[in-house]
């Protein structure tokens, strides 16, 4: 999934979600694509280090109409800080309880969770979902 994520313009993402294109927005979707998914103090550090005047109150500015528009997607690790992701692949995502590392996991068939989930009331138009347990790399560790 990710070398297809390497593939994606993010001037075309800011276009096509008719978003004016600004050097900041292009450096925060870049920071995101190249690490995945990232927390909001992390994209602020990175852009940070080229915009060193920028405030974080401008990241989340961004980060919110980004989201707003569609081009971001929130993810929320249990009760931990929300990560971010570019929006443009519908998958799920494993999230480790010990290191609280997001990995993307392909999602199952809507039509295959409809029929595991008998009581939805209605049609399912699209799948969000996060698995948690503990990843190789920390079961290893213990």
């Amino acid at each position: 999934m990710n070398t297809t994520l390497a593939t994606i313009n993010v001037k075309d993402i800011l276009k096509k979600a008719n978003l004016k294109v600004t050097p900041q927005r292009i450096l925060i979707l870049e920071v995101i694509k190249e690490k995945g998914h990232a927390t909001i103090e992390h994209i602020y550090n990175e852009v940070k280090k080229l915009y060193p005047s920028i405030s974080i109150a401008t990241v989340y500015k961004n980060i919110h109409n980004l989201y707003e528009k569609g081009v971001l997607r929130e993810i929320n690790p249990q009760k931990d800080k929300a990560f971010y992701e570019i929006a443009v692949f519908n998958h799920s995502h494993f999230i480790c309880t010990s290191c609280n590392t997001i990995y993307d996991i392909e999602p199952c068939e809507n039509n295959l969770i409809q029929q595991c989930f008998t009581d939805i009331p209605g049609t399912i138009s699209e799948l969000e979902l996060n698995v948690y347990g503990v990843c190789d790399k920390c079961k290893k560790k213990k």
